[in-house]
């Protein structure tokens, strides 16, 4: 890898991302010129990124008072950006958040996030809401399918259940930079 590149990336595919993703703003490894693409990220992080990559981290200190979710409370570290990525209207209508929430109240910020949890993040940022997917066994199944169709899975292949890797994650926003909303 080049100068200001992460030394720690063998797959260039990957490397290509993260440092896309780096020169974004959107990552800054893990320290000591890291990225550690064989780690995962937690719920709270691929939120942060989400974030980022749209473009709207200058509006998460504006999200931080709010309480939306039981156990992301006033002194974690992620508390504007998962109440952002969860209430940012997509399309207009609010009400549909994007997969986010567990369904009693909590977020579980630090849980590592899913291929499907993502991808479904990530399609409804593009625009896509439920009148835009089939539904399939699990409620995030119509969004994989729509993500292996549009780009945004390209070069992964992963069951939706499956852990994300911070490597994989580059890989997805990289695609996202060119997938049509």
């Amino acid at each position: 890898s080049g100068s200001g590149g992460f030394s720690d990336i063998s797959d260039s595919t990957v490397a290509d991302a993260a440092e896309m993703l780096r020169l974004l703003g959107v990552v800054d490894g893990t320290g000591g010129g890291a990225f550690n693409p064989g780690g995962t990220l937690s719920r709270a992080e691929f939120c942060k990124m989400t974030v980022e990559i749209m473009g709207r981290g200058a509006e998460e200190p504006a999200q931080r008072n709010r309480t939306i979710f039981t156990d992301v409370g006033p002194t974690y570290w992620a508390r504007g950006y998962v109440n952002l990525a969860s209430s940012i209207t997509i399309g207009g209508t609010a009400g549909e958040n994007g997969g986010t929430t567990v369904g009693d109240g909590t977020f579980r910020p630090n849980q590592a996030i899913t291929y499907g949890e993502a991808v479904t993040i990530l399609m409804r940022v593009l625009g896509y809401g439920s009148a835009d997917v089939a539904t399939g066994s699990n409620w995030y199944d119509g969004y994989v399918a729509v993500a292996q169709s549009s780009g945004l899975a390209d070069g992964l292949s992963l069951g939706a259940a499956a852990t994300l890797t911070r490597g994989q994650a580059a890989i997805l926003f990289y695609n996202l930079l060119f997938t049509e909303p």
